[in-house]
């Protein structure tokens, strides 16, 4: 997840003010795994595009609502994309449209700076900003269409990167060798939490990708865990596994069912502040009979994956997400969901201007605003 997720408030002018205090509220590093009970899950399959598979799983206890993909690159044109640097920060509908794609889901983390995180790669070309980080490793796509994992330092020289095509950063590693990666997760600090989450993995012979989405921050989905996201792809065929930026930034787009599949959390600022709308609200359908749920907010992310499939060979009644949960903890309950609302402010590069500026005016702004007041008070 990335700072920022306030709609109406700056999310710089909100980590300045509230980023020490919450900074010594930070857990210790766990050092093992904190075992998380789920009960049976419910799955269904459908097959959106050749090459195509797609998982809508569900749990009751507790409720967690889970998407993925299986993508077999082996199927005639089939192939995952990244975003170029010229298309950067629009939401996964932007780019999945803007590319005829049969689906996607956001891309990598980026920091302060509104910069990527580590290797970042679309189009066939490294992002000028993009440059290593040691605490970040990378998804890519290679010139030949095989999938790689690369953790923080490897995959990283010259000769590697001139053959990278596309490439979105992540962190931890999750899957190593078809194993989860106990190791790398035992060390980081927010494993054990239950979090939206958006991952990627790839078969040994890196031409199969899982992509996984899991909501959570909601009535009808608490999140996973790093643990749990990591065995789902390896009970997927994941032989090696990287998790990208999650919260408020995790969504899952399918061109054939209907779009948006997944239901967008707020992020950390809005809801600690009680910011914006709810995640969820009722609203009435055309004939009055029914209610439905809006999926949250979909949000500008930094960059993206796209799924590139060919159109399937009958035809697919286009439809949306059939089923969620609606409130609370209760069982699952069958109810039509309306697509996520976009986000009502849209900055696109403008961003990486506005949070610089943001970032060294409110310090000055809230320190204007003590003189005046002390002003004020000795007159």
């Amino acid at each position: 997840m990335q700072l920022g997720d306030s709609v109406k408030t700056s999310p710089i002018v909100v980590w300045l003010v509230f980023a020490p205090a919450i900074a010594l509220a930070q857990p210790e590093p766990p050092s093992a795994e904190i075992p998380r009970a789920l009960g049976e899950p419910q799955d269904t399959w459908t097959d959106p595009n050749p090459g195509v598979r797609h998982l809508s799983r569900r749990y009751a206890s507790p409720p967690i609502r889970v998407h993925a993909l299986v993508v077999d690159t082996r199927v005639e044109g089939v192939r995952v994309v990244a975003t170029p640097e010229a298309e950067r920060w629009g939401t996964v509908t932007d780019f999945a449209t803007s590319r005829g794609a049969a689906a996607a889901i956001n891309g990598g983390f980026w920091g302060l700076w509104q910069s990527p995180h580590g290797i970042t790669a679309g189009g066939g070309a490294l992002w000028d900003r993009s440059t290593p980080d040691p605490d970040f490793g990378h998804f890519g796509v290679l010139e030949g269409g095989r999938g790689v994992v690369h953790a923080p330092g490897e995959g990283e020289d010259p000769s590697s990167l001139a053959r990278l095509h596309d490439a979105v950063a992540g962190r931890p590693v999750l899957v190593t060798g078809g194993e989860v990666d106990t190791a790398r997760l035992d060390g980081f600090e927010t494993a054990n939490l239950r979090q939206p989450r958006t991952a990627i993995g790839v078969s040994r012979d890196g031409r199969t990708f899982v992509l996984a989405v899991v909501d959570g921050r909601q009535g009808h989905s608490v999140g996973f865990t790093l643990y749990q996201l990591a065995r789902l792809l390896v009970e997927l065929g994941a032989h090696r596994a990287i998790n990208l930026d999650g919260g408020g930034s995790s969504a899952m787009y399918i061109a054939n069912e209907g779009g948006v599949v997944t239901s967008p959390a707020r992020g950390r600022w809005v809801r600690a502040l009680g910011l914006g709308e709810a995640e969820t609200r009722r609203v009435r359908t055309q004939d009055g009979a029914r209610d439905v749920y809006v999926r949250g907010v979909e949000r500008e992310v930094m960059n993206h994956l796209a799924v590139i499939a060919p159109a399937p060979e009958r035809d697919v009644a286009v439809r949306g997400v059939d089923s969620a949960l609606a409130d609370g903890l209760g069982p699952i309950r069958s109810e039509p969901l309306a697509a996520p609302r976009s986000s009502p402010i849209r900055l696109g590069r403008l961003r990486e201007l506005v949070a610089p500026a943001l970032t060294f005016g409110a310090p000055a702004i809230l320190l204007l605003g003590v003189v005046v007041l002390r002003r004020r008070r000795a007159s």
